[in-house]
This record gives C-alpha cells, sequence and structure tokens, in this order.
C-alpha cells in the first residue's frame, strides 16, 4: 500500500516505509553506545521501500556484528 509523497504529486509513485516503530524498538533494545542504534535512529521517519531492503541487510550483517563482539 502506498503513502501519499512528493513523489506521486509530481506523476512518480514509490510505496514508503515507515520507521517508526523500529526506532522505537531500537531505543528500547539496543544500547546508547550502538553504532546500529545511531545508524537507525538517524534515518528519516519514512524511506522508499527499495533503499529499505537494502538498508535492512546492512542493519542485520552490522548487529550481528554488534552481538558477536559483545559475546
Amino acid at each position: 500500500m502506498g503513502m501519499s509523497t512528493m513523489a506521486e504529486s509530481q506523476g512518480e509513485s514509490e510505496d514508503l516505509i515507515s520507521l517508526a516503530k523500529l526506532k522505537a524498538q531500537v531505543r528500547r533494545l539496543l544500547p546508547p553506545k550502538s553504532i546500529v542504534r545511531d545508524l537507525i535512529l538517524s534515518e528519516k521517519d519514512l524511506i522508499p521501500a527499495h533503499e529499505a531492503r537494502t538498508k535492512f541487510e546492512v542493519y542485520d550483517k552490522l548487529l550481528s556484528m554488534e552481538l558477536q563482539n559483545l559475546g
């Protein structure tokens, strides 16, 4: 389901993903010194779906590396 965006008003249609719930979870679960936490919280609240997929892959890899360093 697409959200109304400036791109749509210019004739382009692009689905946006909200990062609000992810950011809330990150604030709750990750320590303040986490690089992944800082990275996710620095993102815009709405990002294009194609960007979200790519970024989620990167977040996953970085979080795995962070967790390995903690253990």
